[in-house]
């Protein structure tokens, strides 16, 4: 590494991936600045408990965020909070201004499937745990996957009353959340897809199939799909859930950024010698 200058390495998102990729090129001694829209930890954040990482015991999200920020704070490894907006080759262009590097590597996850016409103005409908609002004791899940389950957990372990709906019979959560959450009082609506959302003074009024429900505030985690469409080109490096969205796994992601930090290492080692 002695015999050139240290690569300039951007990295779109703090999440697993990006954090992980952004840490191992640190370690060589490589000029790395990740970009990273709203808090680090990515959506791990929202997790009640990350049991997907096989080394790791079971952890809620705050807590491995905790480390993650650790692990940034010993190596050194800037993270500026601005909203990327266009990647090319070799600039990343935010909302505040545009930086050059030598290689970039995107890590930005995933965006939600949206019902916009379920999107009222204000917090109270949100597709992410962390939005929802400070105080609510009541909460409407609009999904049946492992997000819609652990959120629900994680509500109902701090009082707050919770309906799961879903569509259709299907349930792609893990059966250990489904178990769970229904133990600790959850209630779960079959084949009851939510067909209007209203506002009445500071509820959320839920018209299904079968019925009116009233409720302080409304999670919608119906699914989510890679986040790639502000980037430009093809020559750059995809990770983590941006690259594959449909297996959505905190190990993956790391191992991902892992691999790609450490190609683009090789990369440089084999340029100097």
């Amino acid at each position: 590494m002695a015999h050139f200058t240290a690569p300039r390495i951007g990295i779109v998102g703090a999440g697993p991936a990006g954090i992980s990729a952004g840490i191992f090129l640190k370690r060589y001694n490589f000029n790395v600045t990740i970009f990273e829209k709203k808090a680090i930890g990515g959506l791990i954040s929202n997790a009640w408990r990350v049991e997907n990482i096989p080394i790791m015991e079971p952890a809620s999200g705050e807590t491995i965020v905790n480390m993650f920020k650790k692990y940034i704070s010993l190596y050194n490894v800037p993270i500026i909070f601005e909203e990327v907006l266009k990647v090319t080759e070799t600039t990343i262009t935010t909302n505040k201004s545009s930086y050059k590097f030598d290689e970039i590597i995107i890590a930005s996850g995933t965006n939600p499937k949206r019902i916009q016409e379920f999107e009222l103005c204000d917090k109270k409908i949100v597709y992410e745990f962390r939005d929802l609002p400070d105080s609510f004791d009541s909460l409407a899940i609009y999904g049946a996957g492992d997000v819609a389950f652990d959120g629900a957990i994680k509500a109902k372990l701090s009082g707050i009353r919770v309906h799961i709906f879903n569509r259709s019979k299907k349930i792609r959560a893990l059966e250990r959340l489904v178990s769970l959450a229904l133990k600790l009082g959850v209630v779960y609506h079959e084949e009851e897809p939510i067909i209007e959302v209203t506002r009445e003074n500071n509820n959320v009024i839920l018209k299904t199939s079968k019925n009116t429900y009233k409720f302080n505030s409304m999670l919608i985690a119906i699914g989510r799909t890679g986040n790639t469409d502000f980037v430009k080109t093809k020559s750059v490096y995809v990770v983590g859930d941006a690259a594959h969205p449909e297996i959505r796994q905190a190990s993956i992601a790391i191992g991902d950024g892992i691999k790609i930090a450490m190609k683009i290492i090789q990369k440089y080692k084999n340029m100097s010698t």
